[in-house]
């Protein structure tokens, strides 16, 4: 420790004690809040109390009242309907209209029983849900017992009406076709010789016979019928008067008349039966009319009922609403009043202190003297609370800052003072813009400190090609890892000129954050020393180093090719229950979206909350399966990606790792659905290695026998063994039954670039790769076995923990 800071330490305030209070600022605000949440509360719980009383209000009026009116309504209605529709009925005129009156009559009837059922239905529910009325529920059910008797005596008589209607039609459609007869015997007679005074009695039994017609009196018209009956008689004796052939006209002709005037459907007889069904059809509409007056009052007085209860339930819940509307009004003015009372008592206990507080701290920070320059404004301290604690403790601080900030402008000298005076080019820099520099980096530059500091980006004197180097050397820093090793690079002057420095940087505080410093050493003559020496020897070595990288970049290529394969298999694999787990989340979103509408709305049913919950479920275990399956998908491809990637040593099980790694491979051979893989490993097998290189010896090896050995179109079979030997070493085998190795081709298939399908997309560097992975890197050997035909075996042996270096 230095004796600045020594002497910092030796004058430092003491912080102010903490002393415990029975009754400080917490408790109050406590105490005034929780008054505010007891009547908050009360309000609440009146509000819910009120809003179910008033839903339970409701839901009587809207499952009982409402229903019961409308059923009376509708009775009310229909029998409205039925009233206009009785008259039409008696004064149909034709069969059609006659069918359709009754139909009418007959379809509102029904509706009136249906109707009358369902109001007996709803009083027998809600039995005496209310206030009794004229005898309550009782009177009611008297008055709709009496208005369904009354409507089957008026269904029976509406049927006796139909009938007499049907009859008075019937009767008036044969009296029209006697009449019709009558004026075809008329028409008759004017080719009749000799019967002048025949012709003349007839004319006149037909004239008298069509006036009876229009008779509304039934005893005149029998009495018509009688003379007509004379009249008839005597025709008939002056027929059998008559010559033979005029006389035999006559007789055919007084047969007719007496057919169409006397005989049953004649025209006397249609005339008598059209009366009595007019008669009494009259007297069915007057009885229809009275049991219509009865049922309507019935049914006026059965809604006049129901109607006041109606209003007596609504009233009351008007009165409920009322009632607890002033008492919730009542406890919100008296939390207004606790609010502005506690808004009072915080101001002059609390917000008061605290803001007197901030402008004493701005003023000491601002240089101690208030902004009309008076002198320096105290923290106060007074009280016996909270904020007189947090007073003191600012003071305390603020006093600390002062101390601290004299110590670090004598650090900052002194550091001046040791900076300055190196040989050494130092900079500062945060984002490579310049914050410090020394007089030996301005030189080096051509520049004076103001220039060097003053530059835009410290990037500009070095190469383009060097930039990024520096830029991940800087993220790096800025991260906490430790200081870089000296770098050497070509460094710009601004005028032009060019030297070569030797850079070495560590991250360092500087002021308000975190920053880099960087040492700079002028080395251009040692590089240019060392540039004459490397040239003769880089001439050299060029050729060489050329062809190994353009070895090296092949072999990575087909590395990357191999992974690139697996990437793809394994993203078209995992495609599929990924989007079946979108499907399934996207159906569990809308069926909440229904069951939250439907419970809004007041309309879920416990069918709908069980059917809600089966849906869910299944789609729930859909999205689980699938989404499992993909993450087996995806940790398989993981293990094995990742090891091939980062080549790192680490202890696994043997058996596993195969398993996974076929996992892996699976897309890529999933439609060869004749190929088999067989794996014969013990499971407790245990390497100490590199996982991702034995990864990718089985994936070319696998791969090799999948595009050489094995036809798609025919069945196939590939094993894949592994036993550990006496001497801790592991034999793998890789064995197919495909067609084979040409014997001339078998001794050059680990050659580097040497393929039988150059022209099919091979690349020769697959064996090579398996060749020196196993010999390098697993510090083991291969062997080859193989006959045209026959299948080929490729068996490796290595050490079980791989030997390091």
């Amino acid at each position: 420790m230095s004796s600045a800071d020594m002497v910092g330490r030796s004058d430092a305030p003491s912080p102010p004690p903490q002393r415990r209070r029975r009754f400080g600022i917490a408790l109050r605000i406590s105490l005034g809040l929780s008054v505010m949440a007891l009547l908050v509360m009360l309000i609440g719980g009146l509000s819910i109390s009120s809003f179910r009383l008033f839903r339970a209000e409701v839901t009587v009026l809207s499952t009982s009242t409402l229903p019961e009116m409308m059923t009376s309504g509708d009775l009310y209605g229909s029998l409205q309907k039925l009233v206009a529709q009785l008259p039409q009925l008696a004064g149909a005129t034709s069969t059609p209209q006659r069918r359709s009156i009754y139909n009418g009559l007959v379809a509102e009837l029904d509706a009136m029983q249906l109707l009358a059922a369902r109001m007996r239905a709803l009083l027998k529910d809600n039995g005496v849900a209310g206030p009794e009325r004229d005898g309550g529920r009782d009177g009611e059910m008297r008055l709709l017992e009496q208005t369904r008797s009354t409507l089957l005596i008026l269904a029976a008589t509406v049927a006796d009406l139909n009938a007499e209607v049907t009859r008075q039609i019937e009767s008036s459609d044969r009296q029209a076709e006697a009449a019709r007869g009558l004026t075809r015997l008329a028409a008759s007679m004017d080719s009749l010789p000799d019967a002048g005074a025949w012709a003349a009695g007839v004319g006149a039994l037909t004239a008298r016979a069509a006036g009876a017609t229009q008779l509304d009196h039934l005893s005149r018209l029998k009495g018509e019928a009688r003379a007509a009956e004379r009249l008839l008689a005597d025709l008939g004796q002056r027929a059998a008067a008559a010559p033979a052939p005029v006389g035999q006209v006559m007789a055919t002709m007084h047969e007719e008349l007496f057919t169409l005037l006397l005989a049953p459907e004649g025209l006397f007889e249609s005339s008598i039966e059209r009366l009595q069904a007019r008669n009494r059809a009259q007297a069915l509409t007057g009885q229809a009319r009275v049991l219509v007056e009865k049922v309507e009052r019935s049914t006026r007085s059965l809604y006049d009922s129901i109607r006041g209860l109606s209003e007596e339930r609504t009233g009351a819940l008007a009165r409920l609403i009322t009632m607890r509307t002033r008492a919730v009004m009542l406890l919100g003015g008296a939390s207004l009043i606790l609010a502005v009372g506690v808004y009072f008592v915080f101001r002059r206990f609390l917000s008061s202190r605290l803001v007197a507080l901030n402008h004493a701290v701005l003023a000491r920070l601002a240089g101690g003297r208030t902004r009309t320059g008076q002198a320096m404004v105290q923290i106060p301290v007074d009280g016996d609370d909270e904020i007189t604690d947090i007073g003191g403790s600012v003071r305390y601080f603020i006093d600390e800052i002062d101390r601290r900030q004299r110590a670090l402008a004598d650090n900052e000298r002194r550091f001046r003072d040791l900076v300055e005076g190196s040989i050494q080019g130092i900079v500062i820099h945060r984002d490579f813009h310049p914050l410090y520099a020394n007089g030996s980096f301005a030189s080096m530059l051509g520049l004076t400190v103001a220039e060097a500091v003053a530059l835009p980006s410290l990037l500009a004197l070095v190469a383009v090609e060097e930039r990024q180097l520096l830029i991940d050397n800087y993220d790096q820093l800025m991260t906490g890892a430790p200081p870089s090793s000296p770098r050497r690079m070509r460094a710009w002057r601004p005028d032009g000129g060019s030297l070569w420095v030797e850079l070495t940087e560590r991250r360092v505080d500087w002021l308000d954050g975190p920053a880099i410093q960087g040492v700079v050493v002028d080395v251009t003559r040692e590089v240019e020393a060392e540039a004459a020496l490397r040239q003769s020897r880089d001439a050299a070595e060029r050729a060489l180093d050329e062809l190994r990288a353009t070895q090296a970049s092949l072999i990575q290529a087909e590395k990357m090719a191999s992974l690139g394969q697996l990437v793809a298999g394994v993203a078209h694999e995992v495609n599929t229950p990924i989007g079946i787990t979108i499907t399934g989340a996207s159906q569990i979103q809308t069926l909440v979206k229904e069951v939250s509408d439907r419970h809004e709305a007041n309309a879920l049913r416990k069918s709908d909350f069980h059917r809600f919950l089966g849906d869910t479920l299944e789609m729930a275990n859909l999205i689980l399966s699938n989404s499992t399956r993909a993450a087996n998908l995806v940790q398989s491809f993981k293990l094995v990606a990742v090891d091939q990637s980062s080549d790192e040593r680490r202890r696994f099980l043997l058996k596993d790792y195969i398993d996974e790694l076929l996992r892996s491979l699976h897309p890529t051979y999933k439609t060869r659905t004749t190929l088999g893989i067989a794996v014969d490993c013990p499971p407790d097998l245990e390497l100490d290695g590199y996982p991702g290189a034995l990864s990718q010896i089985l994936t070319n090896l696998v791969m090799n026998a999948l595009i050489h050995a094995l036809a798609p179109e025919r069945p196939g079979r590939i094993g894949i063994a592994a036993r550990l030997l006496a001497d801790d070493c592991v034999e793998l085998s890789v064995a197919d039954d495909g067609q084979g190795i040409a014997p001339e081709v078998l001794p050059k298939i680990f050659d580097p670039f040497f393929t039988t399908r150059r022209g099919n997309g091979g690349s020769g560097l697959g064996l090579h790769i398996v060749y020196n992975l196993v010999t390098g890197r697993l510090r083991g050997a291969i062997s080859v076995e193989s006959r045209s035909g026959e299948g080929t075996r490729f068996t490796l042996l290595f050490p079980r923990v791989t030997a390091t270096g």
